[in-house]
């Protein structure tokens, strides 16, 4: 019986590690593919931001915009843009300054701030986005996808 019970608790501790990865990427959350004159307009979704990966070596120096603050290793959100947009927003409200990083096929942007906000023409294709807070620390936040100015 003794036999049987260090199996189980070894078992677990082999376990643990990989669960803990599965863990962490299940964090992704994979958004409704959007083309022009999606509804609803806006899109909104939750989230909790923060982590302990700096944004700046997510984006590499290639980034358009200063990428500050923390985040986790796989994106927040994956978005697909099923055709190119002349106009879409994508803006994050929270209580607190978070950063936004977004990685597509046109490039990588960072945005800080109460509000930050990527706006102008979208090209289809496959979007990451990560969240970011200053420090680490969770905190929960809005994200807003609209083909209008808000």
């Amino acid at each position: 019986m003794k036999l049987l019970k260090l199996s189980i608790a070894l078992t677990g501790l082999a376990l643990a590690p990989m669960l803990l990865s599965v863990a962490s990427a299940m964090s992704q959350e994979t958004l409704k593919p959007i083309s022009p004159k999606f509804t609803p307009d806006p899109q909104v979704y939750v989230g909790k931001a923060g982590g302990d990966i700096p944004l700046a070596s997510i984006a590499t120096s290639k980034a358009n915009g200063q990428c500050q603050g923390l985040t986790q290793q796989a994106p927040n959100h994956s978005l697909t843009v099923q055709r190119d947009f002349g106009f879409l927003a994508l803006k994050i409200s929270s209580d607190q300054n978070l950063s936004l990083l977004v990685k597509g096929p046109d490039g990588i942007y960072c945005r800080s701030g109460r509000a930050p906000e990527l706006s102008g023409a979208w090209a289809a294709g496959s979007y990451e986005i990560w969240i970011g807070t200053s420090d680490g620390d969770r905190a929960s936040y809005r994200l807003t996808i609209s083909e209008t100015s808000q």
